[in-house]
């Protein structure tokens, strides 16, 4: 009787073992492409991948044209939005018929997110927008932020426009780094404060004051999210409202305790709420 008993429990937990699988296993993995923000590159998402990867998700960290170490061309010969989203758009064209895609954009990431998101509505399942711009239809990144946003971060000396001596536009932005300590990763591990100093370079400044041309039928069709850091300073929680309110998106999520940085100073609680998201 007692063996009947064990034999008769050990296949319960193997069809429980195998039911959990099914649910927890390749059915609810998920394909993420990370974004950065302003001088930033894939190197900043390098906790996010590991995690990710490791609870079985397949992701993708992209160096956009000129960031990082994508040497495709220097900072001040990209002059489009199209040029600067260049590797996003080759990667999400070159996925299979059938495959789908939850795009992740930080910060400045927010405006090649939402131009990819027109050119590949069929591609892309949901939109996650962390501490990040949303343009509408005819917006630039820069139009459709706060109107106080880069005044106060050039008066205070955050960042600075990069100029030609022929040119009446800068030709790109850096970020300062005496102040990015406090103003990007007030939060975050001194560590990774440090790599950071080490690796950002200039963006592109023409992407910035380019409008953008969102459509309904594409842009629109796409489930977009955004996450707020509670804790950022260089766009405050009250800049990442305005964002909202000017282009509401499906849910609003809040990291109380993140700076700027998630990927750096709250790691596994991003990871959880990209996953969580992309579950919807």
């Amino acid at each position: 009787m007692a063996l009947k008993w064990s034999t008769t429990t050990a296949a319960l937990g193997l069809i429980l073992l195998l039911a959990f699988h099914v649910q927890e296993g390749e059915g609810s993995q998920h394909h993420f492409v990370l974004i950065h923000g302003l001088g930033h590159g894939a190197w900043c998402w390098y906790k996010i991948v590991t995690l990710l990867k490791q609870k079985g998700h397949t992701v993708a960290a992209l160096d956009l044209t000129s960031n990082g170490i994508n040497r495709a061309a220097s900072t001040d010969q990209v002059k489009s939005i199209a040029h600067y989203a260049e590797p996003l758009l080759q990667y999400i064209g070159n996925l299979g018929n059938d495959e789908k895609v939850t795009l992740v954009g930080h910060s400045l990431g927010g405006c090649p997110l939402s131009y990819a998101m027109e050119m590949y509505p069929t591609k892309i399942s949901k939109a996650i927008f962390i501490s990040a711009f949303t343009p509408r239809n005819n917006q630039s990144f820069l139009s459709s932020a706060n109107p106080k946003t880069f005044p106060r971060l050039v008066e205070n000396g955050v960042v600075v426009p990069n100029m030609e001596a022929d040119s009446e536009l800068p030709i790109s932005a850096s970020l300062a780094l005496d102040h990015v300590k406090s103003y990007l990763y007030n939060k975050s591990p001194v560590e990774d404060a440090n790599l950071a100093e080490s690796l950002l370079t200039s963006t592109p400044f023409p992407i910035s004051v380019e409008f953008l041309k969102l459509s309904e039928e594409s842009y629109g069709s796409i489930r977009r999210f955004y996450i707020v850091l509670m804790k950022d300073r260089l766009f405050p929680p009250e800049y990442q409202e305005y964002s909202i309110a000017q282009n509401p998106p499906e849910k609003v999520f809040k990291m109380h305790a993140s700076d700027h940085s998630p990927f750096f100073s709250q790691p596994d609680q991003l990871c959880n709420l990209l996953i969580h998201i992309a579950t919807l």
